[in-house]
């Protein structure tokens, strides 16, 4: 539908005077279910299109954006174009857009399919410890999305993706006391989707959180578990943009090719990854840079406009919210990179410590610009390289530009969290030490 749209209209405006033509596509079909006490509470399949438009008229930029591509909104949508041009006055200027074809094919499994797998693994309720309550949520996602940038002048860029999410919260209760623990998977196809795996996981968690107590405040060894370097990869990442460190609200401002972290420390930003790009949404190729290279920090993160300003050449990291929002900096697959050893093998190797497995409330205790983070936590104190017991009730404190130093060690058990517009891969992670507050 888009294609006989994006072939009609550019016709209909060249009539109308309106050059240079560049339209920026979306296709996004979905299929979502969650599952509440044994039963499909909620279940859903779309397929949407949609279209930002945007030229030259008498020398000015106009754009519009288009949902319903009927014949019958062209002329109103072209007076809306012409309107735009005229009374904002923004010169035009043109972008380069290549070539770049996608024969990638894909089909969703749809609500049925992903009813039976959650419901299957909603079935482990009933082999689970008796104080496993019940899933207090169980939901899966797959998504589809094409996206095409094209001109009038021939040039067309295609790519596609497939995503399929699941997430999972499970809840234990023992004399009055309720612990709940959650776990998440993301895949390119349901087919791969950890669904045992994870909800095992949520509910052992929970059960074992039980009778959990604080610790005495002070410093301690500290190993984070994937999901909470995942969160705080995505808390973190507008370090890495150039317009924070334009803005000077960056601590990574004038730090390129200088030591940040431990020497063990790689982090990638890989377009062949889950969130396969060949190019960006400005119509940029993008390709595989280090942000942090054994340590030493890389060059920034540029769409075309921070480039521009910095005296620089974007490597494909402009990208929008959605088809109406402007491109700002972003990524396809940001990887903390592993080393060979095993989660076990971290605790074997911190000895005492703590073991943490959840942070609540990310974004709102932590500075993405100061680095400073206070989070509520759970997880285990570790002795002699065990799980000894549940902690809860601490709050774990620290800077993340001053954590990044303090690395020691990183495992190999890699969790995938994101999905289309931008994924994150990190393992398990041995910190030297942080400050708790407990007891």
């Amino acid at each position: 539908m888009v294609e006989n749209f994006i072939e009609k209209f550019t016709k209909a405006a060249h009539e109308r005077g309106i050059r240079n033509l560049e339209f920026y596509a979306e296709s996004i079909q979905s299929a979502s279910v969650n599952i509440y006490e044994k039963q499909p509470e909620y279940q859903s399949q779309s397929d949407v299109e949609a279209c930002y438009v945007e030229g030259e008229y008498n020398g000015y930029k106009g754009y519009i954006y288009a949902e319903d591509f009927s014949e019958e909104f062209f002329e109103e949508k072209l007076n809306q174009f012409c309107e735009i041009a005229e009374y904002m006055k923004e010169p035009y200027e043109t972008k380069d857009i290549g070539t770049c074809t996608c024969e990638k094919s894909f089909t969703l499994s749809g609500t049925e399919e992903l009813t039976k797998r959650l419901l299957e693994a909603e079935r482990l309720s009933e082999s689970s410890p008796s104080e496993f309550s019940k899933f207090s949520h169980l939901s899966a996602k797959e998504t589809i999305r094409r996206i095409t940038i094209c001109n009038d002048r021939g040039g067309r860029m295609e790519e596609a993706a497939m995503f399929a999410v699941l997430h999972v919260g499970a809840e234990a209760e023992k004399d009055g006391t309720v612990q709940i623990s959650g776990g998440g998977d993301v895949k390119s196809t349901v087919s791969g989707l950890k669904f045992k795996e994870t909800a095992e996981e949520a509910i052992s968690e929970a059960c074992s959180q039980l009778g959990a107590k604080p610790v005495p405040t002070k410093k301690y060894p500290v190993i984070l578990k994937n999901s909470v370097i995942c969160e705080m990869l995505e808390m973190y990442l507008p370090s890495f943009g150039a317009d924070t460190v334009r803005k000077n609200i960056s601590k990574l401002a004038g730090q390129t090719g200088k030591e940040v972290a431990s020497k063990i420390v790689n982090l990638v930003e890989d377009p062949e990854g889950l969130n396969q790009r060949s190019f960006d949404d400005e119509g940029t190729v993008t390709m595989k840079k280090y942000l942090i290279k054994e340590g030493i920090l890389g060059k920034y993160l540029y769409n075309r406009t921070e480039a521009k300003l910095a005296g620089e050449v974007s490597a494909g990291n402009g990208f929008k919210s959605s088809y109406r929002s402007v491109p700002a900096i972003g990524i396809t697959n940001l990887k903390l990179v592993g080393e060979d050893k095993s989660r076990e093998q971290l605790l074997e190797e911190m000895g005492e410590g703590l073991y943490i497995t959840s942070c609540d409330g990310m974004f709102a205790g932590a500075d993405p610009v100061s680095g400073d983070f206070s989070l509520i936590s759970k997880g285990y104190f570790v002795k002699e390289g065990k799980i000894e017991r549940a902690v809860n009730q601490i709050a774990v404190a620290g800077n993340f530009y001053d954590m990044l130093k303090e690395i020691v060690a990183i495992a190999n058990d890699y969790l995938v969290t994101g999905g289309a517009y931008g994924v994150f891969e990190a393992p398990s992670v041995f910190i030297k030490e942080l400050v708790v507050s407990g007891e």
